[in-house]
């Protein structure tokens, strides 16, 4: 818990640079998706636990300015879940990515979901490599993505 805690506590101090990123039109839209995909990259390792799922739907308010309340987010969670299980997570991964590319804001939901993925426990390699798949299937390059997931580190 305390990994998130810190990074919870670190995302806070950057919040607001990142909330400009992601302050973009049809901004639902655009965190509907980077919470799905930030949802498949922390699943990355095959299981969410409740420190997990509570460390996402705090991220999210943090980021929302509380735009996003706790029972919204469960919920999508849950329907995140849903898709996940029924279509499999490398099929939804590509459609949120097709999802981002279309919404024209595919950088700022991939910032959010690896800043998801981040404070959940880390990016690991299983969570990097949806964060690629998401990535690619929106269009950014691979050094791009890089990037993107070096700088959610760094939030």
């Amino acid at each position: 818990m305390a990994k998130s805690t810190d990074a919870l506590a670190l995302l806070e101090k950057h919040a607001a640079e990142i909330r400009n990123e992601l302050a973009v039109p049809r901004q639902n839209d655009v965190f509907r998706a980077a919470v799905e995909a930030g949802f498949l990259a922390a699943m990355g390792d095959g299981e969410m636990d409740d420190t997990e799922r509570n460390t996402i739907i705090r991220c999210v308010e943090l980021m929302s300015q509380g735009a996003v309340i706790e029972w919204e987010t469960d919920h999508l969670l849950d329907e995140c879940a849903e898709r996940a299980e029924k279509e499999g997570k490398d099929k939804r991964a590509k459609a949120v990515g097709a999802a981002l590319k279309e919404l024209g804001h595919a950088e700022a939901g991939l910032l959010f979901a690896a800043v998801i993925a981040r404070v959940t426990n880390g990016v690991e390699k299983k969570e990097a490599d949806v964060l690629k798949a998401v990535g690619g299937a929106a269009g950014i390059t691979a050094d791009k993505i890089k990037a993107i997931v070096k700088r959610a580190a760094l939030a």
